[in-house]
């Protein structure tokens, strides 16, 4: 099991360009949907405090991305197919609104961004601990 020192030197490691790239269309992403969860609410009057709840799951994560934390990156997916069966919920009820189109496809390409980057994030990672290990047995 690796102690917390190690997963710290693991967030080190620095950014590929592809990894570079999907982090910044996570962001956009994730703060597209956001917004959009939130016009979807407020259109129809909901009170602040629904609209809270709704965002908590999200909101939650933020931290650990913040710090480039791929678990955290692989939760907050686990929690984006909630969101996006509630997406595809509303769709159905209203198939001609804007909105609820935009929901279904924000959240699908905010979940390929998440699983692209944890997957090009996580080989950079594993690269730097091969290559760490190599330097620490060569004498």
């Amino acid at each position: 099991m690796r102690d917390g020192l190690d997963m710290a030197a693991d967030a080190m490691v620095a950014r590929g360009p592809s990894a570079a790239r999907l982090r910044l269309l996570f962001w956009t992403f994730l703060l597209a949907f956001i917004a959009q969860q939130i016009f979807s609410e407020t259109r129809f009057g909901a009170p602040v405090q629904l609209l809270a709840l709704q965002l908590i799951p999200l909101l939650i994560f933020l931290p650990g991305v913040a710090r480039d934390n791929l678990r955290s990156f692989i939760w907050l997916s686990f929690v984006q197919l909630a969101y996006f069966v509630s997406a595809v919920l509303a769709l159905f009820a209203q198939p001609s609104d804007l909105i609820s189109i935009a929901g279904v496809i924000l959240i699908v390409l905010l979940f390929t961004v998440t699983a692209l980057y944890v997957r090009f994030r996580g080989r950079e990672q594993r690269g730097s601990e091969t290559q760490s290990a190599i330097k620490k047995e060569d004498p």
